[in-house]
């Protein structure tokens, strides 16, 4: 290998280390962050670091770690392993996962988000207001960002120990709901089968920054009478007894 080669591989390989062991806080201020999105002390390097806490309205993080996977440079790409939280703890929120960076854009594989969704409901355009508790669990496999949203998504969600306060007061034991996340034209989709004890059978697509929900509700018939009675407000059954969504 001629003198000039080892003088360009010894210049390269300085100049990404130290690309790479620059503070993690400068590279953040380089970063075009979400308004909201507010981050307490950061600390470590590209390669490896932390925020020490963060916070989007109502969702509160304590810290977010990350480690660089040095092989990923070397398909011009950066990825990290990025963790939160604790997944024991229920009434906060929880994140692991694979995420990355390249010339086709940011990817995410195998992701585990877990949010109280106690946090959740005031951020969402409810057409009425709500209490609810419970966990909301979002397992994605994959990931590819696309126009508006998305290229690809293949994932599911769910509400565990689902429990919803009636106008009366009454806190009903939803236990769990289920549904499949994927990507259509772009958009995020979340849709549910209807096997549940609300009878939930919905199709939510994320388009242009709103949440269009279309779908209907069959209460069990195990539900309280009360539940049955405010199915009025939703409009006519159909044939099978089915109440209309749309909001």
């Amino acid at each position: 290998m001629s003198r000039n080669k080892l003088i360009l591989i010894g210049v390269s390989s300085y100049l990404l280390f130290m690309l790479l062991l620059t503070p993690a806080s400068w590279w953040l201020k380089l970063a075009p962050l979400p308004p909201q999105l507010q981050l307490g002390p950061v600390s470590g390097t590209l390669w490896q670091g932390e925020v020490a806490g963060l916070s989007y309205r109502q969702l509160q993080l304590d810290r977010l770690s990350w480690r660089l996977n040095g092989w990923s440079l070397f398909r011009a790409k950066l990825q990290f392993a990025l963790n939160s939280g604790s997944a024991q703890r229920a009434d906060l929120p929880y994140f692991s996962g694979n995420a990355s960076y390249g010339f086709n854009g940011a990817a995410m594989d195998n992701a585990l988000l877990k949010l109280p969704v106690a946090a959740v409901v005031p951020m969402l355009p409810l057409p009425l207001p709500v209490q609810a508790s419970g966990e909301l669990v979002l397992d994605i496999g994959q990931y590819r960002q696309g126009q508006p949203w998305c290229q690809t998504l293949s994932g599911s969600a769910s509400w565990q120990d689902a429990r919803l306060q009636t106008p009366t007061g009454t806190w009903l034991e939803l236990q769990s709901l289920f549904g499949e996340l994927s990507c259509a034209d772009g958009t995020v989709v979340l849709t549910t089968d209807g096997g549940n004890l609300l009878g939930l059978d919905i199709k939510a697509v994320i388009n242009a920054e709103k949440l269009l929900v279309n779908g209907s509700l069959k209460p069990d018939a195990s539900m309280p009478q009360e539940v049955h009675q405010a199915m009025q407000f939703l409009g006519k059954p159909d044939a099978q007894g089915r109440y209309p969504i749309s909001f």
